[in-house]
């Protein structure tokens, strides 16, 4: 008895001992991973200073899970324009290319979708796309309101607890900047991440191939996974009536955890898979597909790879300039791929402040059908209330005003993209508002968004 209580107590070593090398190793190469690619996208993408984004994005958020901040080395190299990141033994490399912005680690096989050169094709014959309404000028009026200046110093005012790192934000009235206000080394010309607002992007970028019958949200995801070379492992599975309108609304049923810390599945996804948009779908289904809403990163970016599958060959960067640079008159988008050569639908775009303002009046413009590049019946089913359980919050890529009123003091059909930090692109169709909120808030309490609401709609 003596004998089996001492290799029971032994094997239950073992086990914690293989327990905690495992969380090693994925601690060690999530904190590496996001200390990489947040310093290769701020260096390379947003041109801000080293030691900014070291000390104000990528140590106090490794700090957040335990001593990982501490144990950190990397490397930025300007010649070779790569940062290689080590943790507990693991090392990471993110690699910046120009128009693709920052890439973590290698395929380890022929990419999905290759980068393709530099250069943008300029052809005339891009079919609808050519014609489009007048691009939205963005100039500041000269309005000088007492109450608006009032609302962006209580935007970028630290409370007393501190940590609320606003570094810009736009209001647009009718079309035309009202107020804009930037926090150093923030300027007009630096393109911001979005984090999860390029989900927003993402839906966009569907809804414009659906307009054009690209794509239909009916379309399967076991066709779009088989068509991409997937294993049979993963797509037996996914559910055979599982759709694109389900990935955009986040009701997939896949078991695909959306906690923030290592070995949980979206850590795992955005730090150590070469193919993001298998994530999701290798969880397999918790709940048959349109039962139930769950905020899930992974649905975003299976649902990236059918829109990249109908672009038909075009690399997606000239895809984005002629169908939304060139008629919006976006200045600087930058949106990064996974190893595999899909874009990170669900985290990784940069955008310059104006140009997130300029998507916001897109949205805004559509919602009126008023726009040339996006439908309004698009943008209406976007912005419709999810029936689904908990996903009357969430449309097709939009958080909704409806529901637990995420903003009291907005009205009901308010509409926003919104990325981790804060990160906020608001419209309020009937006011004719865009805000645009950005910075580095890793307790997004503090950036208290409805509180610039409430000052921005009294004001005006």
């Amino acid at each position: 008895m003596k004998r089996a209580t001492i290799w029971i107590a032994g094997l239950a070593v073992m086990i914690g001992i293989a327990m905690a090398l495992r969380f090693a190793v994925q601690a060690g190469a999530i904190g590496a991973g996001y200390a990489a690619k947040q310093i290769c996208s701020g260096v390379f993408v947003a041109r801000l200073p080293e030691q900014f984004i070291v000390e104000t994005d990528v140590l106090p958020r490794l700090a957040t899970v335990g001593p990982l901040a501490q144990l950190l080395d990397y490397e930025l190299d300007t010649k070779k324009r790569q940062v290689v990141a080590q943790m507990l033994g693991q090392t990471v490399t993110a690699q910046h290319r120009p128009r693709y912005g920052c890439t973590l680690g290698e395929a380890g096989e022929a990419p999905l979708f290759p980068v393709a050169d530099t250069t943008i094709k300029t052809s005339n014959d891009m079919g609808a796309a050519a014609v489009v309404a007048d691009p939205l000028t963005l100039t500041p009026t000269s309005k000088d309101d007492a109450a608006l200046e009032s609302a962006l110093d209580a935007a970028f005012a630290e409370p007393l607890e501190r940590g609320r790192n606003t570094l810009a934000v736009i209001v647009m009235h009718r079309g035309q900047i009202v107020a804009e206000r930037y926090g150093g080394p923030v300027t007009a010309e630096t393109p911001m991440q979005g984090w999860s607002m390029n989900k927003s992007l993402m839906a966009t970028f569907v809804g414009r191939q659906i307009d054009q019958g690209h794509l239909r949200l009916n379309d399967a995801v076991v066709a779009a996974l088989q068509a991409a070379g997937a294993r049979e492992a993963t797509i037996e599975k996914v559910h055979p009536d599982l759709t694109l309108q389900h990935l955009l609304s986040m009701t997939t049923g896949f078991d695909f955890s959306e906690r923030y810390f290592p070995g949980d599945d979206v850590t795992d996804m955005l730090y150590r898979q070469p193919g993001m948009w298998l994530s999701a779908p290798d969880t397999g289904h918790a709940l048959p597909p349109g039962e139930q809403w769950a905020y899930s990163s992974g649905d975003i970016n299976t649902a990236s790879l059918m829109w990249q599958q109908s672009l038909q060959g075009e690399p997606y960067p000239d895809w984005i300039h002629h169908q939304f640079s060139q008629p919006l008159s976006l200045d600087e988008v930058v949106l990064e791929p996974d190893a595999s050569g899909v874009q990170v639908g669900s985290s990784y775009a940069y955008l310059t402040p104006g140009d997130w303002a300029r998507m916001g009046q897109l949205w805004l413009d559509a919602w009126h059908g008023r726009s040339e590049v996006l439908s309004a019946a698009w943008q209406r089913l976007a912005v419709m209330p999810g029936t689904t359980k908990g996903g009357q919050i969430y449309g097709l890529g939009f958080w909704l005003n409806t529901g637990h009123r995420a903003f009291p003091n907005a009205p009901e059909n308010t509409f926003h993209a919104g990325g981790n930090s804060g990160q906020f692109v608001v419209v309020m169709p009937e006011r004719e508002l865009v805000v645009v909120r950005l910075g580095l808030t890793l307790n997004e309490s503090r950036a208290d968004m409805d509180a610039l609401l409430a000052d921005v709609l009294a004001a005006l």
